[in-house]
């Protein structure tokens, strides 16, 4: 009985490190690739990094405008820029997830310094939101999600940026109108709706 038992257990222990590989060869190989980062190309990572930032930048710079401004159209371009920014930061935050990428999580120190900038400003704040947080902040986000859409490496990363170019494009022309109204009125200040 005594060799019985010895038999089984060898015969067991046989059938057992046969078993191991099949085991082992039968995980799917998705399951391996998704702990493995994604690498991104340094212009697909600059991309996102920007957009990050700007994004950001243009989201409290727009907040800033709901406490400050006297404008209504002041108010509702920002109103429409904290919808739009916050969806597509959502987005963002979702594809650079998905490429094991850590987006930055404060705008850059040059906008930073617009933004302290920007509270400080008393009369001048519709004009200079209009120039700052509107046209400017959207030609250089033009600028780069168009690069982004034609040059991304990353097939992800350039359908982002094709997907919003059309909505960066249509609040430069919002910014860009609010933008000439600030220099005809008078002093720069918007105290009238616009027509």
């Amino acid at each position: 009985m005594h060799t019985r038992i010895r038999g089984s257990a060898l015969a067991l222990s046989i059938a057992m490190s046969l078993a191991t590989p099949w085991a082992f060869a039968q995980k799917p190989p998705a399951a391996a690739s998704a702990q493995q980062p994604q690498k991104l190309d340094s212009a697909d990572r600059t991309f996102l990094d920007d957009a990050a930032r700007a994004g950001l930048f243009e989201l409290e710079g727009s907040k800033l405008a709901q406490q400050k401004s006297k404008s209504a159209d002041i108010k509702t371009f920002a109103d429409r820029m904290i919808k739009d920014h916050t969806a597509m930061g959502q987005q963002l935050a979702a594809l650079a997830k998905s490429k094991n990428y850590q987006l930055p999580t404060e705008p850059g120190t040059t906008q930073k310094l617009e933004l302290k900038a920007l509270d400080v400003a008393d009369t001048s704040f519709d004009t200079k939101f209009a120039e700052r947080i509107g046209a400017n902040a959207h030609t250089h986000a033009v600028n780069v999600f168009s690069d982004a859409a034609k040059g991304a490496k990353d097939a992800d990363v350039q359908a982002f940026a094709k997907k919003y170019l059309p909505m960066m494009k249509e609040h430069l022309r919002l910014a860009e109108g609010l933008e000439g109204r600030a220099a005809r009125a008078p002093t720069g200040r918007f105290d009238t709706p616009a027509r």
